[in-house]
């Protein structure tokens, strides 16, 4: 895959853990957790041109929905992991996708269901029939979930540690939302949906990935 200018600007990718760095030798913005991203770059990168984004399909709750990004958006407010598992085969199956990014998770822990196993196992049917159906599958970590006077660290970062083993398992691209947007409030509307500059940095982090810059899991 070509490369564009914003890609080719960005000095370096340094993933450990939650640590991210992308940037620009001017206007670089400090986003915590060792993150260091750049407006410009984010304005300037086109790994995640047309042609890509029409032949992707995003599911998920309402931090997918309200993504001005998607060309293809199934996102539902309110959607738990069960719910995008029940719509896959309609949403994701029937209309000669490439690839699917799967972003699920938040509101399983939001509503305290029981058993992260049954989330876990949800995405994993979808990843399987996605991949079954010759559709590349992208994971993604939940991001920081910081509303509504509970802390909820505890299960996003054992959902999000059983997601990268999924994913490295199965040999799917993983996106890390988590480890981009950790400790920066300033991302996100209410602690729980992000913000237009929160998007941004989800933009330029799926964008490094479907480029191979990124190492996956």
């Amino acid at each position: 895959m070509a490369k564009g200018p914003g890609l080719r600007a960005m000095q370096k990718v340094v993933r450990s853990g939650a640590v991210l760095a992308l940037g620009l030798s001017t206007g670089l913005v400090a986003c915590g957790s060792g993150v260091t991203i750049s407006p410009a770059a984010v304005a300037a990168e086109k790994v995640f041109d047309s042609q890509l984004n029409s032949s992707t399909v995003f599911i998920g709750d309402s931090i997918t929905a309200h993504w001005p990004l998607p060309i293809h958006n199934d996102g539902v407010p309110g959607q738990d992991t069960r719910g995008m598992l029940a719509g896959f085969q309609a949403n994701v199956l029937q209309h000669g996708y490439k690839r699917v990014v799967i972003l699920g998770g938040t509101n399983d822990i939001w509503f305290n269901y029981e058993g992260l196993s049954d989330t876990i196992a949800h995405i994993a049917a979808m990843g399987a029939m996605a991949q079954a159906a010759g559709i590349e599958v992208v994971l993604c970590t939940i991001p920081p979930l910081n509303s509504g006077g509970v802390d909820r660290t505890k299960p996003v970062t054992m959902a999000n540690d059983a997601i990268r083993e999924l994913a490295r398992q199965q040999g799917y691209r993983l996106v890390d939302y988590y480890g981009a947007m950790l400790n920066n409030p300033q991302f996100f509307l209410d602690g729980v949906h992000p913000n237009q500059f929160g998007y941004d940095v989800m933009h330029a982090t799926l964008s490094l990935v479907l480029a191979g810059d990124a190492t996956t899991p």
